[in-house]
């Protein structure tokens, strides 16, 4: 199975008057081809900075200042994405064509002075050089795919016509109409009712099964990993904490938080006799980061004198696997 794209220490800071952020604390993760990588955590945790990273997207005053992001498709030789400037002439061929954003927030991605067929057929006659009429059918055939009844008149119609729902299809629509490499879909299906939430869910498999497409799915609904997933990566507070395929993660997960995420999902039950499992406390403020572990503060394995002491590293089990526990026998 050969690598996508290899993302190696990145680290993506916001240097404020006050203090400096670390949104992205030296993350390690690869993407192979034509799978789907979920990448979880609470909000905060840094999920949706890293997907702006790979694009350098990152806006003001953030900066990513290190690591690498090495894109290799089709098995070719690695280029390091961070080596073009964010509005290079490199970088925007790639956006949009070989990897596209699926944005969380449909109104701020889509403008609201143009039409959504007007946006759609800028952005295939861009990157594919098709004729208008060309783009225009196109452009109505991913509306399509994405559930949207009518996609010829809905063609037409502004952003501020469409419901949240609509207007979320139609940012999916526009990530996969020119056939990328990868797509990173940031929470894609949260304004969606679960029918169409299904569907969508079968079109990202369906890319990924038909045509190769890789997925780098953004998400706070365990639901979804499991349905969809076929790796997992566990965030918190801009650091990966738990990664590896999502059978294992979700059958023997290793890191205490990612069983504390686990055991907070609800659960059908004929009768519950105790109450949902919470994870006490809150994530803490990046501008108040706790000494050595990160989760040490909510975590019930902690030891003082350990974990509020040493900084863990990542540790790989036998299976392949990693983690980022100093108690990692223990959490197991």
């Amino acid at each position: 199975m050969s690598t996508l794209i290899d993302v190696k220490n990145l680290q993506t800071h916001f240097f404020t008057d006050e203090v400096l952020v670390k949104a992205i604390d030296g993350v390690d993760f690869t993407i192979p081809e034509a799978r789907i990588v979920c990448i979880v955590g609470e909000s905060g945790s840094g999920k949706s900075m890293t997907g702006r990273s790979i694009l350098n997207m990152v806006p003001r005053p953030g900066r990513i200042i290190g690591g690498e992001i090495l894109w290799s498709p089709g098995g070719a030789d690695p280029i390091d994405l961070l080596h073009y400037g964010k509005d290079s002439p490199e970088i925007r061929r790639l956006r949009g064509k070989e990897i596209a954003l699926i944005s969380q927030e449909p109104m701020a991605a889509l403008s609201p002075v143009h039409t959504i067929g007007n946006q759609m057929v800028e952005t295939i006659r861009l990157h594919l050089g098709l004729g208008k009429a060309e783009a225009k059918e196109r452009a109505i055939e991913a509306l399509g795919s994405v559930g949207i009844p009518d996609p010829r008149s809905r063609f037409d119609a502004y952003a501020f016509q469409l419901s949240g729902g609509m207007r979320q299809r139609v940012c999916i629509a526009l990530g996969i109409q020119c056939q990328p490499r990868l797509l990173i879909a940031d929470e894609p299906t949260t304004a969606l009712d679960v029918t169409t939430q299904a569907n969508i869910l079968d079109l990202f498999r369906n890319l990924r099964d038909e045509q190769g497409v890789s997925t780098l799915f953004i998400t706070h609904d365990l639901g979804v990993v499991a349905e969809i997933a076929d790796d997992v990566v566990v965030m918190y507070l801009g650091q990966v904490v738990e990664q590896g395929p999502v059978r294992q993660i979700f059958h023997d997960p290793l890191h205490p938080y990612t069983r504390a995420l686990l055991e907070s999902v609800p659960r059908l039950a004929p009768v519950r006799k105790d109450r949902l499992s919470t994870i006490r406390g809150m994530v803490p403020s990046p501008f108040d980061r706790p000494e050595g572990c990160l989760f040490s503060t909510r975590c019930d394995l902690a030891k003082q004198g350990l974990c509020d002491v040493e900084m863990p590293g990542m540790r790989r089990t036998e299976d392949g696997r990693a983690a980022r526990c100093l108690r990692l026998g223990e959490a197991a």
